[in-house]
């Protein structure tokens, strides 16, 4: 049986990778998340990548999720004259509360940001970051609605660049207008997960769904953890959030470099004990926006990643306007393959699952059991209405492959995130024979199995209708497959 990679890929999609061949051939190179950024481009350029994933999805049989990018209520500088430059002890002013354009006298640069409370939230001797942490300045003093600060670190500055300053930002809305506009977006053309960007709060969460619930939608939420208040309030954001992505860029402006491959580790084992799937973004491969091929940096950093736990990594810049987007989706595709195949991949920790009055959560347990206990099975297949059981079977880290079968698009969308899990359509099996007839052609067609080997099955009885997952059957593929090729494997007997 072919080694299939665990750990997914998404891929952001931008003016490099939008159109529908390259987004073909995105997926055949291992692509299982789409992601579309709001902070970039417009309705028609979202809608072009919309188009080309569902076509790749239904040209290749392979279910591709959605997942929009909000950008959330981050503080911006106003307009400067293109080709600005700033140097190493050079002045710079922010005057805040205000729009008006950048003016140059007295050997002092000022700037406007509209975002009033800035003045109240920075101290002397802090700092501010202009460009996603390119620029750096320190606060010298703090003069009404000026900040007048030095360059430490200079530059190209941009127009409307972004301003981060740690622990700025308290009194923003968790939701702006124009989240609003883009949630509707992703509402009306089905997008399968949402990302709340500079998330500080579980309340923020409860807000970003009330907002999804006035579109007349449900979208799961994927909390970005990039503020040291996310930090400080982790465990209730997990609580309230259907995964989390590790956004290394701000959270690294905030923390400082050296806290990001800590915070990363910690963050992944919360999410693991609260079964929530983790994504780990920012500047993975990203020498391969110009290059062909990553630095051995880069692919450390990918590797290790996958051993620390991270369900899924994400491609930024290296997709959206790199020079390379196929290369580097098949690069990332190679590096987690590696990985997970070597003596550190195949230590993977399983998450431990609570068992309560719930038999999805009573299921998972026991089907790793019967993998454990039965190393002759070759693969786990799934049956499932909502997709629930494929979630949670995910998070055991079993060492064999996992087929989950289900009859929504939706529901083998949102379980592309999930980490081992391959999603394939299957109507609704209406009495035991017809279900393992499919059960055993699907084995054949997407695990690449053969007569006499074994699986674990599981599902909900009565058959599609949506019951919870309540039976576990060891069961082995017979001889008589189409397109199958038998070969030499331990009998096997039911457990139910």
């Amino acid at each position: 049986m072919t080694s299939r990679r665990r750990a997914k890929i998404v891929a952001t999609l931008g003016p490099a990778s939008s159109d529908p061949d390259t987004v073909l051939e995105l997926v055949n190179a291992g692509l299982d998340v789409a992601r579309i950024n709001f902070s970039h481009g417009d309705e028609t350029s979202w809608m072009r990548a919309v188009e080309s994933v569902r076509q790749a999805q239904a040209a290749t049989g392979k279910p591709v999720a959605i997942l929009g990018d909000l950008q959330g209520p981050k503080i911006r500088i106003g307009s400067v004259p293109d080709g600005t430059e700033i140097a190493r002890g050079e002045r710079v002013d922010i005057v805040v509360g205000s729009d008006a354009d950048a003016s140059y006298d007295d050997n002092c640069l000022t700037v406007s940001c509209s975002y009033a409370a800035l003045v109240d939230e920075l101290e002397v001797g802090g700092r501010v970051y202009l460009r996603d942490g390119e620029l750096d300045l320190l606060v010298e003093e703090i003069d009404g609605n000026r900040i007048r600060t030095t360059v430490r670190g200079g530059g190209l500055l941009t127009a409307r660049a972004g301003l981060h300053a740690p622990g700025a930002g308290q009194r923003l809305p968790a939701v702006t207008d124009q989240d609003r506009e883009h949630i509707g977006f992703a509402v009306r053309h089905g997008f399968d997960f949402l990302a709340l960007s500079f998330v500080r709060s579980a309340l923020d969460l409860a807000e970003a769904g009330a907002a999804v619930h006035a579109a007349g939608g449900e979208v799961p939420f994927i909390a970005k953890i990039e503020t040291i208040s996310a930090i400080d309030d982790l465990q209730e954001i997990i609580a309230v959030s259907d995964g989390v992505m590790v956004a290394r860029g701000d959270l690294g402006v905030e923390v400082g470099p050296a806290e990001v491959p800590v915070l990363q580790r910690q963050i992944i084992e919360a999410a693991g004990r609260a079964l929530l799937p983790v994504i780990i973004a920012t500047q993975m491969l990203e020498s391969m926006v110009q290059r062909q091929r990553p630095t051995r940096a880069e692919a450390s950093d990918v590797a290790n990643a996958v051993w620390d736990g991270a369900d899924a990594l994400m491609l930024s810049a290296e997709t959206a306007v790199g020079r390379h987007p196929v290369e580097v989706v098949a690069m990332m595709d190679d590096i987690i393959h590696r990985a997970e195949t070597g003596d550190a991949g195949r230590a993977a920790v399983a998450h431990s699952i609570e068992l309560k009055a719930d038999a999805a959560r009573t299921i998972a347990v026991a089907v790793a059991a019967a993998v454990e206990q039965h190393p002759q099975v070759k693969a786990v297949i799934v049956f499932t209405i909502s997709g629930r059981s494929g979630r949670l079977i995910s998070h055991v880290r079993l060492p064999v492959p996992v087929l989950v079968l289900a009859p929504d698009d939706t529901t083998l969308q949102r379980l592309a995130l999930m980490w081992g899990v391959t999603p394939r359509h299957c109507p609704p099996p209406t009495d035991i024979d017809r279900m393992l007839r499919e059960v055993e052609q699907a084995a054949v067609d997407a695990l690449d199995l053969t007569p006499g080997d074994q699986i674990v099955l599981t599902g909900g009885f009565p058959l599609g209708q949506g019951e919870p997952t309540n039976f576990l059957k060891l069961h082995q593929i017979p001889p008589s497959i189409p397109g199958s090729h038998p070969s030499p494997s331990p009998s096997g007997r039911g457990l139910g």
